[in-house]
């Protein structure tokens, strides 16, 4: 016998109303796991700042090279760790009356694309020469692979300390897996890098600007171009630079060497030569990233632009890169996305502008005037300065990752540009505008330059430009 239309109806009712009743409660059961999650890290964070640090490697000096883990066949090598007190990017984080979270290491490595491991552990040593074995909960090939058979790796190892002790920080690490059975036998440790200076751990970074210089290889010699790109972005307000090195000139290492003894740059070797050929542009992304976390943990400085020594970020409403940071960052940034337009190093050199007293009168920035009038989208060979404190995976063009509650903002193009000083033109009819942006740095920019050849070749005070 059928049912009448209305038991069906009431039928139908009650079924939906148990559907809704039920999604409710599960609504309300995840914001009521997101309010105490919330209020875990608040209190977390809390304690963490009542805590004392003490750096347990204080004769460190933070100068790191690519080392084989375990069987020197596979190739597989680490380079960098860094103590990250940022409790907001570890998944699992503990508060009980036995452990809490204290933060993580952040270590970066050159590793097989697609290792077979499942899993990878941190090996922490301590300065008494303990060791503990911390299944790292992060692990993985960063971006820009691009095909080849390595990759640059970021591993992060959540780091708890008992509340029945005394704190103590772990000194170096090493990474240990299955696939390479040295790496557990015959541990490669590296030093961890703590900041300098501990107290300012919690405390605001510093706003200054920090430039990471992609990788100098193929014995690069252009030692004009490398004055000139350190001298127009001081004049930009940076006061920091990181310079990594594969090969390069000798007149180059002398150029380095100046500005490392002024206190104006850090400059470390990038022995990646065993992977020229199978990572990604001579470990471009591990580069950037150990840079980004470097200027972070180590310096505490607050932005870093991620550039190459091509390319010029050019605010066009602001006298500088330092004024259109002071006035727009809100604080919440993970990175600002300057687009990209290319200068052609084929086109004619117009030295208009160039004083007659300077010995070094081709600077690139002054002397190539005409940009392509196409503005590339976002993410395309565009360029980011960002926030140190707010990265957790940096590329080559793009924030990959970034920690909760920031995010990218990309540049408008009548605000700012990238300016891509390139060698070799992609496209060599693109249609060409004449931009004079970059001169009003002009007279200021030819003295430096003139100076810092000068005290660096007191013989002929010229740079040369190759």
């Amino acid at each position: 016998m059928l049912a009448a239309p209305e038991n069906r109806f009431q039928h139908v009712y009650f079924a939906l109303s148990a559907l809704v009743a039920s999604a409710m409660l599960v609504l309300v059961y995840i914001s009521m796991r997101s309010s105490l999650n919330e209020r875990l890290r608040e209190d977390l964070a809390k304690a963490q700042r009542q805590m004392i640090f003490e750096r347990p490697n204080p004769h460190w000096d933070y100068s790191n090279s690519w080392r084989r883990i375990g069987n020197s066949t596979l190739r597989h090598e680490i380079y960098s760790a860094y103590f990250d007190a940022r409790t907001d990017i570890v998944g699992n984080v503990r508060m009980d009356d036995e452990q809490m979270t204290i933060g993580s290491l952040r270590i970066f490595a050159i590793l097989p694309e697609r290792l077979r491991d499942s899993s990878i552990n941190c090996i922490v040593r301590f300065s008494d020469f303990s060791s503990q074995e911390i299944k790292a909960e992060e692990a993985g090939a960063m971006h820009d692979v691009h095909n080849n058979t390595f990759a640059a790796w970021s591993i992060m190892c959540p780091l708890h300390a008992s509340r029945r002790s005394p704190l103590r920080l772990p000194q170096a690490v090493a990474l240990a897996y299955a696939s390479n059975r040295l790496s557990h036998l015959s541990p490669t440790f590296i030093q961890i890098s703590y900041p300098r200076n501990m107290t300012n751990m919690f405390g605001r970074s510093r706003p200054t600007i920090s430039v990471c210089v992609g990788p100098l290889h193929e014995n690069y010699s252009n030692v004009l171009r490398l004055v000139e790109f350190v001298e127009m972005y001081r004049l930009q307000g940076a006061t920091h630079f990181y310079f990594y090195y594969v090969e390069a000139s000798e007149e180059v290492l002398r150029v380095l060497e100046h500005y490392q003894r002024i206190g104006l740059a850090d400059v470390f070797e990038w022995n990646v030569q065993a992977h020229m050929q199978d990572v990604h542009y001579a470990g471009i992304v591990a580069q950037f990233n150990d840079c980004v976390y470097r200027a972070n943990v180590v310096d505490n400085f607050r932005y870093a632009a991620v550039v190459d020594l091509d390319e010029v970020v050019m605010p066009l409403k602001h006298n500088t890169l330092a004024d259109y940071l002071r006035q727009c960052d809100e604080g919440r940034t993970a990175g600002f996305v300057f687009r990209n337009v290319f200068f052609h190093r084929r086109d004619s050199n117009d030295t208009f502008n160039a004083p007659s007293h300077v010995l070094n009168r081709l600077l690139y920035t002054q002397s190539k005037v005409r940009r392509t009038l196409e503005v590339l989208p976002a993410y395309i060979r565009s360029k980011v300065v960002v926030n140190a404190r707010a990265i957790v995976e940096m590329g080559n063009h793009q924030v990959y990752r970034a920690a909760p509650g920031y995010a990218d903002h990309v540049v408008h193009p009548t605000v700012g540009l990238l300016f891509h000083y390139r060698d070799k033109c992609i496209n060599c009819k693109m249609v060409l505008i004449v931009d004079y942006t970059a001169r009003r740095f002009g007279s200021l920019l030819f003295d430096r330059v003139d100076n810092t050849c000068l005290e660096v070749f007191l013989n002929r005070g010229i740079c040369d430009l190759v």
